[in-house]
């Protein structure tokens, strides 16, 4: 009974803290590389989340039972997704990868430097634990007894390190990586991001019958990769997608070259 109590911890610990690793990871090392300073606003975000998840369960507990909420974590998915896309897309426009240089180097420190970029990586620091965090402190609750406890803590403690292997290695082959990829990839990765939570956040608006449900014939794995299952959030998801081409494909003017910029 305790070895299947700290298995079932350890998955969900590792399930839900899954994707706030990898976004944060992903900007975290972006940051590093190129405004160490700002990273500060990323880990009060996440450090706050935290917080909001403990007392939003705490809440849920309190006065609904410890019943989910579909429509907070509707609202939540889609406002992580709306700053996502905002963040993949200032970052992939400030960093032309045909043209990578000394000045666009300094261009692209000097937008992470502006006063609105660290609201935004504090807010997608907070959403990214806050949507995970709320959602597994109510599933431990349902799962620990106070027989279990043992069993719980040492599944936590597992998945904790999981967790803390995975982020050690992606921050170790991030770090690795130049500027131009390391960018690239981090813009891409919150686009992505942003598809599957506008996916995620219809279906939550599905669940509570706001919006209609229309199962596709999508097979399951599609399902895993970040797809919609019905045909509304797919139509979503595909405006999404389009928006991302557009701004990926738009022309970026050229950067000024820096004998020009001296002058």
């Amino acid at each position: 009974m305790t070895a299947s109590i700290a298995v079932q911890a350890a998955l969900i610990l590792l399930r839900e803290g899954l994707e706030a690793i990898l976004v944060l990871a992903a900007l975290a090392a972006l940051l590093r590389q190129m405004a160490p300073d700002r990273i500060g606003a990323l880990w009060a975000g996440a450090g706050l989340g935290l917080l909001a998840s403990l007392l939003t369960a705490g809440a849920y507990t309190a006065w609904r039972g410890g019943v989910h909420d579909d429509f907070v974590e509707g609202v939540t998915c889609l406002v992580a997704a709306g700053l996502m896309l905002w963040t993949g897309g200032f970052l992939w426009r400030r960093a032309d990868p045909r043209a990578w240089g000394a000045a666009l180097t300094r261009q692209a420190e000097a937008a992470l430097a502006a006063e609105r970029v660290p609201v935004a990586l504090g807010l997608i620091g907070f959403l990214a634990v806050f949507r995970e965090g709320a959602e597994t402190a109510l599933f431990l609750a349902a799962l620990g007894t106070e027989e279990s406890m043992p069993g719980m803590v040492a599944g936590l403690a597992l998945g904790a390190a999981g967790l803390g292997v995975l982020w050690w290695l992606l921050i170790r082959a991030a770090v690795r990586l130049p500027l131009r990829p390391l960018f690239r990839a981090t813009s891409l990765f919150l686009l992505v991001m942003a598809a599957r939570l506008v996916a995620a956040g219809i279906q939550e608006f599905q669940e509570q019958a706001l919006i209609p449900f229309s199962p596709n014939p999508l097979p399951e794995i599609a399902g895993t990769i970040g797809f919609s299952p019905s045909w509304e959030g797919l139509a979503v998801q595909g405006l999404v997608l389009a928006g991302v081409a557009l701004v990926l494909a738009w022309p970026r003017p050229a950067p000024v070259p820096r004998h020009a910029a001296a002058e």
